[in-house]
This record gives C-alpha cells, structure tokens and sequence, in this order.
C-alpha cells in the first residue's frame, strides 16, 4: 500500500526493509526517544515483521525529498471495538521540529478515522517528550486510564468526535503550507506496490466495513478485488 498527500509518501513496509529500520531502530538518536532500549538483533527483527505483517497492523515508511527519513504505524488494531494503536520516529534529524511529522501524523489520522472508519486511536508517549503531548493534545488528545501507564509513560486516546472537532482549525493552517486543505481519502491510496499474496494476507481478510474501501481502490487499479 502507497499513501501519498502533502509531497509525502507512505509505503507499507516489506520485509526488505527491516534492516533499515533496525538499524535506524538501534540508534542512539531514536532509542533514547523510546520506551523499548534494548537492542534489536537481525533475528529480534525478522521475528517481529512476521509477527505484525497482517490485517492488524500497518506499518509505513516515510517517504520526503525522495528520502526515507521515518515510520509511522497503526498497530494491534481491534476490529470489534473499532480502535488501534499509532505511533512514529523520525530518523532524520533534519525534519525534527518542522512541519512533516504534524502532516504525516494528520495523514495516518484520516487514515485511521475516514479509510478504516475506526472510532478512537490510542498513542503512548514518554511523560519527558513535552512536544509531542503538546502536539497530540492539539489534534484532541486526552489523557487515558483504558491503558496502564508507568512511571515513563502515559497513554492518551483520541476519539473520531474529538478529531473532527479539532482537525479544522488545523486544516487551515496545513492549506497556508500546502495549498491542501482537503482530508486522506482513497484517491490518495495505491495498492500497486502489492503482490497477490499480498492482497490475499493484507487485505482479504478485513472486515467488510474496512475491506470496501480497499475494493474501491482494488478497482480503480483494475485489479481483483479481494
């Protein structure tokens, strides 16, 4: 799957990049940022794309300047109650403290509210990472007790009601930016990057609510729907 809006481009990870993002992972620039510090190992990694290379998880690569400079996902999402986990690490220290991690996250929100139609998404943020609870608090994050938090960490949730109301005002000043003041949608979605092994593991699967959109993109692209 390939999202693209704002000049970014999210692809959904393959298996040949794990390393990369292993890598990346085990820097001392991204893992002091983490909860998880351990280092991760070759086989730590492959065992983890296997464990989440399917219908509740979708990870992406972020794509600007023609570089891949982060990951941004939707994770252990909950089908029945409607409701996922997000989160993202920017490697490139050159777009820390810019605009492209905001965009990219209103993207992977309109992903989870309008193409999935889920109803809340949970995050998890480090209580010490001022910026991002300030941030997350602006797109109608609150904090939660659906979770337990640490001593580290503490869990905020954003319901599809609280991002409507607050996703406006920030739309207006992502038009000033980039001319764009429209929401994610399907014609921002490609599946071309997709085997048919793909189709049947990703996306076959799906719920009927979530899997009509994919068919709506399945088509445009003449492919078989799934």
């Amino acid at each position: 799957m390939i999202i693209k809006k704002y000049g970014i481009k999210l692809t959904r990870i393959k298996k040949k990049d794990i390393e990369l993002i292993r890598r990346k992972r085990n820097s001392s620039d991204i893992n002091k940022l983490m909860h998880y510090r351990e280092f991760v190992s070759p086989e730590m990694q492959i065992a983890w794309f296997n464990s989440i290379n399917n219908i509740y998880n979708t990870y992406f690569i972020i794509h600007y300047e023609n570089k891949k400079i982060g990951l941004i996902n939707g994770k252990n999402s909950n089908f029945k109650r409607r409701q996922s986990e997000g989160g993202m690490f920017i490697w490139d220290k050159k777009y820390w403290g810019t605009v492209i991690p905001a965009l990219c996250s209103v993207m992977m929100s309109d992903f989870t509210f309008f193409v999935n139609d889920f109803k809340r998404n949970y995050i998890k943020i480090l209580r010490s990472n001022q910026n991002a609870i300030n941030y997350n608090k602006q797109l109608g994050y609150v904090v939660t007790n659906d979770f337990p938090s640490d001593s580290e960490t503490q869990w905020y949730v954003l319901t599809k009601e609280s991002y409507l109301k607050h996703i406006e005002k920030i739309r207006k000043g992502i038009k000033i930016i980039t001319v764009d003041s429209e929401p994610l949608s399907i014609q921002n979605i490609s599946v071309t990057d997709d085997t048919e092994d793909d189709l049947n593991m990703l996306y076959k699967p799906l719920p009927a609510f979530v899997k009509k959109n994919v068919n709506l993109v399945l088509k445009r692209e003449k492919r078989i729907q799934v």
